[in-house]
């Protein structure tokens, strides 16, 4: 039997199939894979990354978890894994990232890159929040940062804040008032998210930026805590940088990835 986990977001997925013994056989990437924003994107990608992994071994020994940006809202996911040619469960991400973090042990974990979710693993349960997507949330991810670096440009050509020299190479960047308007009409979060880098340089606005979204971490990962507080694992392309000293921090045991090879090598997974 071999074991294929994938890990899926608005940036890009990964993939990697072990054998029985857990020994990884091969890895690729690919590229976004959020199945509530764009599913046949979604579905194209994920078929590449595993067929590359896969190659010529036999698809019928396969069993694979996919943790993808939009399974738990978009309603997809079953879907997404009939027309996969193995047998395969789609899960949110938040799940593959958090057993690839906490493996066993209680925490919270804060998963922040081109979106983001917030999850609490206390006595082998798991609760999530966030995860909404760019329009309706993903509070202080890469896209979120980027979208808030835009309208505070916006703000700043109005008058009510400072034009700082980021805010002003920014607008200029992106073609000025009727760029900006035609940019945040067409971005996808992953368009929104490549402008976050913008939000760590030193700069005024930066600073504010990053004060916005540490304030969101914040109250989130507040709202998770139980009496007696939990340490937190930073998580994503960003949750590392954007780390706050409020709690005790864990070191991630591993990746997205990781946890969900886990969870495909699980015979519970496959009980059904």
């Amino acid at each position: 039997m071999f074991y294929l986990g994938i890990d899926g977001g608005g940036t890009g997925c990964r993939a990697a199939l072990s054998d029985a013994s857990g020994a990884v056989l091969a890895r690729a990437e690919a590229g976004p894979a959020n199945i509530a924003t764009d599913y046949e994107a979604a579905l194209r990608e994920v078929s590449a990354v595993a067929q590359a992994v896969i190659g010529e071994r036999p698809v019928a020994q396969v069993r694979a978890v996919l943790g993808l940006a939009g399974a738990n809202l978009s309603g997809a996911g079953p879907r997404l894994a009939a027309e996969l040619p193995f047998r395969a469960k789609v899960v949110q991400d938040v799940a593959t990232s958090v057993r690839g973090a906490l493996g066993p042990r209680d925490g919270i974990a804060v998963a922040i890159g081109t979106g983001s979710v917030f999850a609490r693993q206390l006595g082998g349960r798991l609760h999530a929040i966030g995860g909404w997507g760019l329009r309706l949330g993903d509070e202080a991810s890469g896209a979120w940062i980027g979208r808030a670096l835009v309208m505070r440009a916006t703000r700043a050509l109005d008058g009510f804040v400072t034009l700082t020299p980021l805010l002003a190479a920014l607008a200029d960047e992106l073609g000025g008032p009727a760029g900006l308007v035609a940019f945040s009409l067409a971005a996808t979060p992953a368009d929104w998210a490549r402008l976050a880098p913008r939000a760590f340089e030193d700069d005024p606005a930066a600073q504010a930026v990053r004060a916005g979204a540490a304030a969101e971490i914040r109250a989130a990962v507040e709202l998770l805590q139980p009496e007696v507080a939990l340490p937190v694992v930073w998580m994503g392309g960003l949750g590392p940088r954007l780390a706050l000293p409020d709690w005790p921090a864990l070191t991630p045991a591993g990746t997205a990835l990781d946890g969900a090879l886990a969870l495909a090598r699980e015979e519970m997974t496959w009980t059904d």
